[in-house]
């Protein structure tokens, strides 16, 4: 291969570096990126308490959760390496869903205070519907346009893009998904 691609380009190949991970290494950063993950939903709850509700915050954390474990089930399910690169599309896809989740929740909390104001008082449930069926066309045309730059990426990207952007795919429509009818509702029951 090293002969062909000399031939190739011109000139001498030669290899600088050859990087391996072996098992007690991959345990480290298998160990690593369990706690990378943990702090991140940490800190999103505690994030998400301070500007809304903790009640909201846990909600939209399990919904994060329900993202991460779809996404690690389909890739175990293909057989897809679970590797750094995963981990960055999986760390991207949480900040995905929490972005979702809090547009959501923050026109909730708008048309609570709207509520106030006019001493209509409605039921957390009216307002948390309300508050999905004005965030949809935002949530829609953004989630269609990572939709598309995604499938191209899957299509066109070749084999060292393919996992990272099948995971961004996968991660932003069930992030979409959840911030809606995951987080939403939990967040609607938790209120209860």
């Amino acid at each position: 291969m090293r002969q062909e691609l000399a031939e190739a380009g011109g000139g001498d190949v030669r290899r600088d570096r050859d990087d391996r991970i072996g098992p007690s290494l991959g345990e480290e950063l298998r160990r690593k990126a369990v706690v990378a993950l943990v702090v991140a939903l940490g800190a999103q709850l505690a994030y998400l308490a301070v500007r809304f509700h903790w009640r909201w915050g846990l909600a939209t954390v399990a919904a994060m959760g329900h993202d991460v474990l779809l996404l690690l089930g389909l890739f175990a399910w293909l057989g897809r390496p679970v590797d750094g690169v995963f981990l960055a599309a999986l760390l991207t896809v949480i900040g995905y869903s929490v972005n979702d989740s809090v547009v959501v929740f923050d026109r909730v909390r708008e048309l609570t205070r709207a509520g106030r104001r006019s001493r209509a008082r409605e039921p957390f449930a009216t307002l948390a519907n309300r508050a999905c069926l004005q965030t949809v066309p935002r949530t829609v045309s953004t989630g269609l346009g990572a939709v598309f730059v995604l499938v191209a990426l899957v299509a066109l990207g070749g084999e060292s893009l393919f996992d990272f952007a099948l995971a961004l795919l996968v991660g932003v429509g069930v992030g979409t998904y959840s911030s809606v009818f995951v987080a939403t509702p939990l967040a609607v029951e938790l209120e209860r």
